[in-house]
């Protein structure tokens, strides 16, 4: 097994208000952090991973609180692969949300009647599985498997877009010929 390095960002937040640990919380969360200890939370390290927690340590610290940034490595390759799989597990979990919905767009993109049958609130929906997909793949930090079948997803739901489109096209031009 290929050893990690992991950047630890350890932090004490104040009690009042509580909107800063929820602030902090929330951002951790976005990065897709998880918890070492108690006000510990790591990630593997990376350019990104140093960058987000550099300027979240450092709104702790306006906030009146507490941060510091450190490298860590397992000693135990068991420990290591135990928070490995967590890490591997938050990606799996959230590509399995991602894939039902994309198979919902896709069956409901297939029923469609006509390309005028396509809402906007349904077009929006699919961007944002398109969004969500790009999140979730950016913490994605051991590249599980789950993530090619969601593109194969997305792509079958572009080109099911792409081809009610055509379709829509080819019955406007038929109707200018006649």
């Amino acid at each position: 097994m290929q050893r990690t390095i992991w950047l630890a960002l350890s932090y004490n937040v104040p009690i009042n208000p509580s909107k800063a640990r929820v602030y902090v919380w929330r951002k951790l969360k976005e990065f897709g952090a998880e918890y070492f200890k108690q006000g510990v939370a790591i990630l593997p390290i990376s350019a990104q991973s140093m960058q987000q927690f550099a300027a979240l340590a450092q709104k702790i610290r306006q906030m009146g609180g507490e941060a510091s940034i450190v490298e860590l490595r397992f000693t135990d390759p068991i420990d290591e692969a135990q928070m490995t799989a967590r890490f591997k597990k938050q990606a799996e979990d959230e590509y399995t949300a991602l894939l039902n919905d994309c198979k919902n767009a896709l069956r409901e993109l297939r029923n469609l009647p006509s390309a005028f049958s396509l809402s906007q609130q349904e077009g929006e929906r699919m961007k944002q599985v398109v969004k969500r997909y790009r999140k979730a793949r950016s913490k994605d930090y051991f590249k599980t498997s789950t993530s090619r079948e969601i593109e194969a997803g997305i792509d079958e739901m572009i080109d099911s877009v792409r081809e009610i489109a055509s379709d829509f096209s080819k019955q406007l031009r038929s109707m200018m010929e006649n």
